[in-house]
């Protein structure tokens, strides 16, 4: 786990997280309302003053590292060794996503037109591809992947579950990639998102219940 926090595109990515807020808090101007949330039409519907604002990203990276140090801790060394992919992935990606996020709300404030639902499309379909790509490495465990309890003692099961998620996965994402560049409809995107992330996961878990039914 501090393997995974500590990387060094990690620690790359959090200081440019530094920076780039470093950066609001100087160009954007004090009390200026930034943007916190959007809504299913695309449009931001929430605001905080900038100096609350800008802090979201920031506080949203070190409580999710926290969290997971803690799991990481908790499921102890061979858990680990056997989802150390899937974690040295998830925290460089959680961090790159925060820092997109954070660039794209002092652009906002700068005057820059709100592209956030297209950024967040972006960011999601390169970690479904990441993850798609590191899921038929991880091994049995608690922590990653697809877990369901008729293939959590068979590796077999495991191995083909995962293997499939993670082709739907990287599929989805490439799919993300696309929709983010020429789908102009937000709307639109949030629907290829919500598909991205459920069509593999509810292939998988069917696949993986008739196969685990047939083997019996």
């Amino acid at each position: 786990m501090n393997q995974a926090l500590f990387s060094r595109i990690n620690l790359a990515l959090a200081a440019a997280l530094v920076v780039v807020t470093l950066a609001g808090y100087l160009l954007v101007p004090a009390g200026m309302p930034l943007p916190i949330h959007w809504g299913p039409s695309g449009e931001a519907d929430a605001f905080w003053p900038r100096n609350t604002a800008l802090l979201l990203a920031p506080v949203a990276v070190v409580v999710l590292s926290a969290l997971l140090a803690v799991i990481g801790n908790r499921a102890g060394p061979e858990q680990m060794a056997s989802s150390k992919h899937a974690f040295a992935t998830v925290i460089p990606v959680m961090t790159g996503l925060m820092l997109a996020i954070q660039s794209s709300i002092v652009l906002i404030g700068l005057g820059y037109p709100d592209q956030m639902v297209r950024v967040i499309t972006l960011c999601l379909g390169v970690m479904l591809i990441l993850l798609g790509n590191v899921m038929p490495k991880t091994q049995p465990n608690a922590i990653a992947g697809v877990r369901l309890p008729w293939i959590m003692n068979d590796p077999a099961l495991w191995r083909a579950t995962q293997r499939l998620t993670g082709l739907l996965f990287v599929a989805g994402g490439m799919m993300l990639v696309i929709c983010a560049m020429l789908v102009r409809q937000p709307t639109w995107l949030i629907v290829a998102l919500l598909a991205a992330f459920l069509v593999p996961l509810v292939v998988g878990s069917v696949y993986s219940y008739r196969l685990a039914h047939r083997m019996r």
